[in-house]
């Protein structure tokens, strides 16, 4: 029998509540599709009821490629009511089989406040429960802690690529907490992480945090081990986030270990001279911390501008941080030493008032140096920064460190607003919290508290052989 719309019933000495999903089995439907799913079908896929693969009732929802190298992304949804009030715990479900599948299935969810503002998102690979595929029936889940804030979810599931995939049994269910108190250990984790936000996050004094910590208590009940601690720790980073915290971040002990390796960047800088003698130089994210790598990377972005400068006869330079994600931006701005100046470039501020700065000096800044710093020719030539969406965190801070210079101006899109700078506290179980601790501030004393505004606007070139910010920049060298 499939679920009812509505049900309530005794599990585990707790309520279990099912919200007002409907249609969850594909029951109803409507010209081969099923009722309350959206059905927005791609030209390279077909969705329907199938009544003869099904977990279980009569129908399961079929989404299938008609070709093979098939590359888009099929969904479907349904906008849900979000079940029970107070902090709770929600679980998603379905039922999904597939066959030659090559490519990607996953459920997802979004979660909404009464504004329909997405306040958490979650698919089967961000919450670490990856769909097999080409499987016999099999059921998989995600879950959220939600409180009142969160007023429905948009639900659902996709599958990217080729091949054949059925969702059946579609459930969600409120799960009640544990009364069992959290081991000592499990709460020694999460006071440790929880103590390193409320004394250094620059968001702390906009977190309720008796509230906070009140939920914290009823969240940890059950937690054994640290691995148990994952939704405390998360529900830590949602209050963060909802404070205006798009920031910071955990990197697993894995990624901690590997950014002091001595890996080079995956993406190496680039240079070439443009027409009418115009040096561009293009400087990616670097994430790297390791010393020997960093000096190697700023090494090579002052050799490229040493090379262009001796070469020939610049007339100004173009700085491309379009592709710039952030990372490590020591390496990033000692690299463009020649084209920012010696001096301070820039500073890190709490209140905007208190402030330390960051600079670049004899060819080095903080612990990144090259071992021949070079000096431009000419000193007073126009320089271009070409920013855009995914110019981040210390792509923006290197943006803000030409910010303020005489004969600089930045063309583009606005950056993607991540003006703050994370400080790196190991954890006891070897992951890192990454924890945005001040602003930023340009030379001119200018604060930054979200996206970097271009002083030339451009909308990028429908046409891939036009680069309209190129254009544009060298446009305003040569005038």
């Amino acid at each position: 029998m499939k679920k009812t719309i509505v049900s309530i019933s005794i599990l585990l000495g707790g309520i279990f509540i099912q919200a007002q999903l409907l249609n969850p089995g594909f029951e109803k439907t409507e010209n081969n599709y099923p009722t309350d799913w959206s059905n927005k079908i791609l030209d390279l896929y077909e969705m329907k009821a199938d009544n003869v693969v099904k977990h279980s009732g009569t129908n399961s929802l079929q989404i299938s490629s008609k070709k093979e190298s098939a590359n888009e992304l099929q969904t479907f949804s349904q906008k849900v009511p979000v079940p029970g009030k107070g902090l709770r715990k929600i679980e998603i479900s379905a039922y999904i089989k597939s066959e030659n599948v090559q490519g990607n299935i996953a459920l997802w969810t979004q979660v909404r406040d009464e504004k329909k503002n997405m306040i958490d998102f979650a698919n089967s690979v961000t919450q670490n429960h990856k769909v097999s595929p080409n499987e016999d029936w099999k059921k998989y889940f995600l879950e959220f802690i939600l409180d009142d804030q969160a007023n429905y979810f948009v639900l659902g599931g996709f599958l990217m690529g080729g091949g054949k995939v059925w969702f059946d049994d579609f459930s969600v269910s409120e799960i009640p907490f544990s009364g069992k108190p959290a081991s000592k250990p499990a709460i020694k984790y999460i006071d440790e992480f929880k103590s390193i936000v409320k004394r250094n996050s620059i968001f702390k004094d906009k977190i309720d945090w008796n509230t906070l910590e009140a939920n914290l208590q009823k969240l940890s009940n059950g937690m054994e081990t640290v691995d148990d601690t994952t939704p405390a720790i998360q529900y830590i980073m949602k209050a963060l986030n909802n404070a205006g915290d798009n920031h910071s971040f955990i990197d697993n002990k894995e990624y901690s270990e590997e950014k002091k390796s001595n890996k080079s960047s995956p993406i190496e800088p680039e240079s070439k001279l443009l027409d009418k003698n115009i040096g561009y130089v293009m400087v990616p994210g670097f994430s790297s911390l390791n010393k020997e790598v960093g000096n190697a990377f700023a090494e090579k972005i002052q050799h490229m501008i040493e090379t262009l400068d001796s070469e020939n006869t610049i007339k100004g330079w173009i700085v491309d941080l379009r592709p710039n994600t952030g990372g490590n931006m020591y390496p990033m701005i000692t690299g463009l030493g020649p084209l920012t100046g010696e001096g301070t470039l820039g500073y890190f501020t709490k209140d905007g008032k208190s402030k330390s700065n960051w600079s670049y000096k004899n060819g080095k800044s903080y612990n990144v140096k090259v071992s021949k710093p070079y000096t431009l020719k000419k000193q007073d030539q126009k320089i271009a920064i070409l920013i855009g969406p995914s110019t981040a965190s210390s792509g923006e801070a290197t943006t803000i460190s030409f910010i303020g210079k005489k004969n600089v101006k930045t063309f583009g899109q606005p950056s993607a607003g991540l003006t703050s700078a994370n400080q790196a506290y190991r954890l006891s179980d070897g992951k890192t919290l990454l924890l945005a601790i001040t602003y930023e501030m340009d030379r001119a004393g200018k604060k930054y508290m979200g996206k970097i505004e271009p002083d030339v606007l451009i909308t990028p070139s429908t046409d891939k052989n036009i680069d309209a910010e190129i254009q544009k920049a060298s446009a305003w060298i040569l005038e």
